[in-house]
């Protein structure tokens, strides 16, 4: 019922599919490249940041796109997809619910890049392994079908703009405090992407572009600034600090040093 498509995914063990079998309800989220589709008379080309929706009940679709192109195909069989939504039909965004109870059998549907980036690694980076990815699986698309299927055109920006923002700006934060909590520790970006709850890439894109810095960067010069305060208390020489804020190499921290603060960390010391 639940199937899903990624074509060269670093991630699990995808099947390929250029035909997507009839009964179906398809979302197709392009990753790398455009999706072209076929159906019936019906054909398309759906881009970066768009979906498109198929129904195959009345035959099968097929799909294309460049070799090594990754994209992201969901669907469920439309009868069982009809019946879990049939109690929310009412409050159902257009044109979904024209196509999934009407005689609709395409939508095009334009969603925000950086809420397709989001889903895209949802499906492409799970967070679980083993028996759990099932359930992942089942969690994103469902997360997938309240977006598309509960959210209006008109809502979409507002809403979309301000849960990305808070939810950007809590997983940064809570990634600085863990990292400040941390400095004498090797940095190690899976272990911190778990705490945020997201995934590696996910969290490295988000953290630069809120932070105005890569996450080793910041890393880097808290690190700096923790080991000059500790310098200036005359308590510790050079290579003690070093150690105090996570360098096991004495040329990396004066390196480092050097490249924040523009002088050697000896020569800090005895200003």
């Amino acid at each position: 019922m639940f199937w899903a498509l990624a074509p060269a995914s670093k991630g699990p063990r995808w099947e390929t599919w250029s035909v997507i079998p009839e009964g179906q309800i398809a979302f197709l989220l392009p990753v790398d490249a455009p999706i072209e589709w076929k159906l019936a008379k019906e054909s398309g080309r759906v881009s970066s940041g768009n979906f498109a929706v198929l129904d195959t009940r009345m035959g099968e679709a097929s799909i294309g796109f460049g070799q090594g192109d990754r994209a992201i195909v969901v669907g469920m069989r439309h009868g069982l997809l009809s019946s879990m939504l049939k109690p929310f039909r009412p409050g159902m965004a257009e044109p979904l619910r024209s196509l999934i109870f009407g005689p609709t059998s395409t939508a095009r549907l334009r969603i925000r890049p950086e809420i397709a980036t989001d889903l895209a690694s949802g499906f492409l980076d799970p967070q679980v392994t083993g028996p759990g990815l099932a359930f992942w699986y089942e969690s994103q698309f469902k997360a997938l079908l309240a977006l598309l299927c509960f959210v209006s055109a008109d809502q979409d920006e507002e809403f979309f703009c301000t849960r990305q923002k808070r939810l950007a700006g809590e997983r940064v934060a809570k990634a600085k405090a863990w990292l400040e909590s941390r400095l004498d520790e090797p940095f190690d970006l899976q272990r911190l992407a778990r705490e945020v709850a997201c995934s590696p890439s996910y969290l490295s894109r988000t953290f630069s572009a809120a932070a105005g810095m890569t996450l080793s960067q910041f890393v880097r010069q808290r690190r700096v600034e923790k080991a000059a305060e500790l310098l200036v208390t005359g308590k510790y020489n050079v290579s003690e600090v070093a150690i105090e804020v996570g360098y096991q190499s004495l040329s990396h921290f004066s390196k480092a040093f050097h490249q924040v603060k523009g002088c050697l960390p000896s020569k800090y010391e005895a200003a």
